[in-house]
């Protein structure tokens, strides 16, 4: 199996479209033990059609992130992809713990469970305080 996590500085990172790089995680057997790991960089993708696709031409089974909004989660689900959103913390355990099905969900009030609906036009449910510059403001 293949896990990519939107990757910070060994974290799980907040934003799926906004990801400046992605932790891969290739397992052997489905076996936490046999995992090798590379650093994917998104360089000038930006938003959601965009890292979907580079996460199909990575070949990866599930995409880990910290908040992914509807549109984000369909375009992965259109390449088979399962998406996965509404976590933290260090992005190697996130990823085992996916591979052993228990991968524990962020608290409601720690934002990161919240997204955007898919009616903002590319954003990733980044919110008002968004940097993208997008101003979506969902």
């Amino acid at each position: 199996m293949r896990i990519a996590v939107a990757y910070d500085n060994g974290l799980i990172g907040e934003h799926f479209g906004h990801a400046a790089a992605f932790a891969v995680y290739d397992y052997e057997d489905a076996d936490v033990s046999r995992c090798t790991r590379h650093l994917v960089e998104t360089g000038e993708r930006h938003g959601h059609e965009a890292m979907a696709e580079l996460m199909r031409d990575e070949g990866v089974d599930a995409v880990i992130s910290g908040r992914m909004g509807g549109e984000a989660k369909a375009a992965l689900l259109s390449l088979g992809i399962v998406p996965v959103a509404g976590f933290e913390g260090p992005a190697d355990l996130a990823a085992d713990l996916l591979l052993l099905g228990k991968l524990p969900i962020a608290g409601a009030d720690s934002g990161f469970a919240a997204g955007c609906g898919g009616s903002c036009s590319g954003c990733s449910g980044c919110g008002p305080e968004c940097s993208c510059g997008e101003g979506c403001g969902c």
